[in-house]
């Protein structure tokens, strides 16, 4: 259901329209002022607004600008009782979809709505397509399969945002490489984007580096030091392991999102910061907030959007291209004339759970191509932990009397039945059937595509 924002300091129009576009299968919110509808877009997901051209304090076309700066392009209807052809023009040069006439025509304004949404729609998904594009082009986020296609996809909606991003993954998942893609794929590209690990700092020296300092503001504040916040206007400031934030510092932080005015530690002069916030964890936030150790107001500030970045485990059929890719930049770093991979060793990285997950790769073929004494890299050059119990064992599956598979082969074939013995357990539920695997829902939907089994 597409959520309309509908802003008019009179009554009788914000339940009149209210109306008329909730009977038309359109979820709506009405408010009265347009600083009430500022924080609503903050919070809320809106597909189009439709706005008084005339209120108090602020006019349409002024809240119009706000909103498209600080939250991205979003579809504007104007309407107004004051119809004149110099202020229609003004609406149509700052951008505003259309500009409607009271007392309006109920068909005219639905049809004019259902308009601008198909418009709005088609230039979303055209754009969104383009960074992702643009994005896979990159190759900054190796992988082909449903959880990364999805998690692109995500990525190029809400790139060009003002939005605040949240990072969620497990440790050494990816989340820097994604905050980092997401600053290149923004208007912000060519500002700075600024990366602070919050858990290698204390208390009071996260503060200075942050917010600055003023000379004499403590012991050893020998000078005036411009903190991140300044040093990322106009750009990104990406804060990992936020979880690590203190309590102390988290209202200064809120303040910053609110209001985007900080002042340095010592000082008395408000300064000014345009940053887009950028922040990462790996600790479930939702649990601190019960525990009190994290405030709730923060995080409903930094989560208006979350991105999953999916472990490793669930990206099973990436990790024969992550491999080759970080084998051929480290024989290339290292000088050694190493270009593949025996299928043995891809059988037992495919089948190790990978706990330090993209990382733990890298450093596993890093360490592999340093040991290769060969043109090809083997099982035993990988580290201990993913190497087989008993690595001839494993050579010898593709070997068994009867069959010509190869190892990939077979283990796909034993994959194909499992998932298909977890259907017939699960009735045909996917999702109990992805709780039998241990695998997620989305990688069950890949693998059932892959091995044709819907």
């Amino acid at each position: 259901m597409q959520h309309i924002l509908v802003v008019d300091d009179e009554k009788n129009y914000l339940v009149v329209l209210s109306a008329l576009l909730r009977d038309a299968g359109y979820k709506v919110s009405a408010v009265d002022n347009p600083f009430a509808a500022l924080e609503l877009l903050a919070r809320e997901s809106i597909a189009l607004v439709l706005s008084d051209l005339k209120m108090p304090r602020m006019e349409g076309l002024e809240f119009y600008c706000r909103a498209q700066q600080e939250y991205g392009p979003l579809p504007f209807i104007i309407l107004t009782a004051f119809a004149t052809v110099e202020t229609a023009l003004d609406a149509m040069k700052a951008g505003v979809f259309d500009y409607l006439i009271k007392p309006f025509n109920n068909e005219e304004i639905l049809l004019t709505v259902a308009k601008a949404l198909d418009l709005s729609r088609l230039q979303s998904e055209n754009a969104s397509l383009k960074r992702q594009l643009e994005l896979t082009r990159k190759g900054d986020l190796i992988g082909e399969s449903l959880p990364i296609r999805q998690l692109l996809a995500d990525i190029a909606r809400v790139a060009s945002a003002r939005t605040s991003i949240m990072i969620m993954g497990e440790s050494g998942s990816g989340k820097e490489l994604v905050a980092r893609m997401l600053h290149h794929a923004s208007p912000r590209t060519d500002a700075p984007l600024v990366t602070v690990n919050c858990a290698t700092f204390t208390e009071t020296l996260l503060e200075s580096e942050l917010f600055g300092h003023e000379r004499g503001a403590f012991t050893g504040a020998v000078d005036r030091k411009q903190g991140l916040l300044e040093v990322a206007n106009g750009g990104t400031l990406f804060l990992d392991e936020i979880g690590e934030f203190s309590l102390n510092l988290q209202p200064k932080l809120l303040r910053v999102l609110q209001e985007r005015r900080f002042r340095r530690v010592g000082g008395t002069v408000e300064l000014e910061t345009d940053v887009r916030l950028v922040a990462a964890t790996n600790r479930d936030l939702r649990i601190m907030v019960e525990d009190g150790t994290f405030r709730e107001d923060l995080y409903y500030r930094l989560n208006v959007v979350s991105l999953q970045v999916p472990p490793l485990r669930e990206r099973g059929d990436d990790i024969s291209l992550l491999a080759m890719s970080f084998l051929r930049r480290f024989a290339k770093e290292l000088g050694r004339e190493v270009s593949g991979i025996a299928p043995d060793a891809l059988a037992a990285m495919q089948h190790y759970a990978w706990p330090g997950n993209v990382r733990e790769l890298q450093n596993a073929m890093e360490r592999g191509v340093l040991f290769c004494k060969g043109s090809v890299l083997q099982v035993d050059d990988l580290p201990e932990p993913i190497r087989p119990q008993d690595s001839s064992e494993l050579l010898s599956v593709s070997s068994f009397p009867g069959t010509d598979k190869s190892l990939p082969e077979l283990l796909d074939d034993v994959e194909r039945q499992l998932i298909h013995q977890a259907l017939v357990r699960a009735r045909g539920v996917q999702a109990q059937a992805a709780q039998l695997l241990g695998i997620s829902r989305s990688n069950l939907q890949y693998k059932l595509k892959k091995y044709q089994l819907l």
